[in-house]
């Protein structure tokens, strides 16, 4: 774990950095829709040839689809600040649990990432992984995937 005691600070700066990755994705997100929309106006006192219009309505597609991704990444920003990230002894929202050698922050999907010398994910609310674990505590068994596992960590 680090060498690293586990207290809310600790918690603070597993939040911190999920929150900061978070708010760089929808940066790019942001920038990717606003390229998008840029590519896709045409002045209309021009004249535009068939590619010309051929880009100009891809662009405007793509802005719509980027546009989903936006909306898609402020509702993970938004998971991520509702995390409770008191510390607990109880797998919830906001939990950091341990198990099989691995580190997640539960109750919002996350890729990988570092704080401390030590990786971790996300367990989304929705996912199995949190349906086996919700409301255990450390040293609790469960089973995810017809294996049998135990809870090295929860705080």
């Amino acid at each position: 774990m680090g060498g690293t005691t586990w207290d809310a600070a600790r918690k603070e700066r597993v939040h911190a950095e999920l929150r900061r990755r978070a708010e760089e994705a929808l940066a790019t997100a942001r920038a990717a829709v606003a390229d998008e929309q840029d590519a896709a106006e045409l002045d209309q006192a021009d004249v535009h040839d068939v590619d010309a219009l051929s880009q100009s309505d891809e662009g405007g597609d793509l802005a719509g689809l980027y546009g989903g991704v936006v909306a898609h990444r402020e509702r993970l920003l938004a998971q991520i600040d509702a995390l409770d990230m008191a510390p607990s002894d109880v797998v919830a929202d906001g939990a950091i649990v341990a198990f099989g050698g691995d580190h997640y922050v539960v109750g919002v999907a996350a890729d990988a990432f570092e704080v401390d010398g030590v990786a971790f994910e996300g367990i989304a609310a929705d996912a199995p992984a949190y349906a086996a674990i919700a409301g255990l505590r450390e040293g609790d068994g469960f089973t995810l995937g017809g294996a049998e596992h135990r809870l090295d960590l929860v705080v």
